[in-house]
């Protein structure tokens, strides 16, 4: 089985700070930006083609009417961090409770999940809402895998590149 040292901070950024280097001033979206800092920071070596699979989840889905893209990403992130080989979705009990504690802070902490509402949100010190709401969930996430150390490979060669 193949390991990896998950959120060693060796002189290294914090996954919010990779978020907003990735999202702000650029080009790409909130999910595409969450992606791709979490494969650094985490040291996935997820393919191109699993960013692909990623890439329409933001602005909403490209519609604006769905769930926030960052969430989205997030949430796969958790999945893949916690879900074991040959593993069912019912059978994911700690992914399951990482997911419900992070739905629960964008709900306690911005009242929706809905990128749209979402976006018309005023926050001080930003600009754009969603830079907030983007670094935001990227400390969420970082504190909710910070206790685990490592993580088994995924059908080796699948998922990594």
């Amino acid at each position: 089985m193949k390991c990896y040292v998950i959120g060693v901070q060796y002189g290294k950024m914090k996954l919010y700070e990779l978020v907003n280097k990735y999202h702000i001033g650029t080009e790409l979206t909130c999910a595409e930006a969450m992606f791709m800092a979490c494969n650094e920071y985490y040291h996935l070596n997820l393919s191109e083609e699993t960013r692909k699979m990623f890439s329409v989840m933001g602005i909403g889905m490209q519609t604006e009417h769905s769930c926030c893209g960052a969430f989205t990403v997030a949430a796969g992130i958790i999945g893949l961090m916690t879900a074991k080989e040959g593993q069912t979705d019912v059978d994911n009990l700690e992914g399951y409770q990482m997911i419900c504690e992070l739905t629960d802070f964008m709900l306690g902490f911005y009242g929706t999940l809905h990128c749209m509402e979402l976006q018309r949100l005023e926050i001080t010190g930003f600009e754009n809402p969603c830079h907030a709401i983007v670094e935001a969930l990227a400390k969420k996430l970082e504190e909710l895998l910070e206790g685990r150390s490592t993580m088994p490979s995924v059908n080796e060669g699948q998922l990594y590149s």
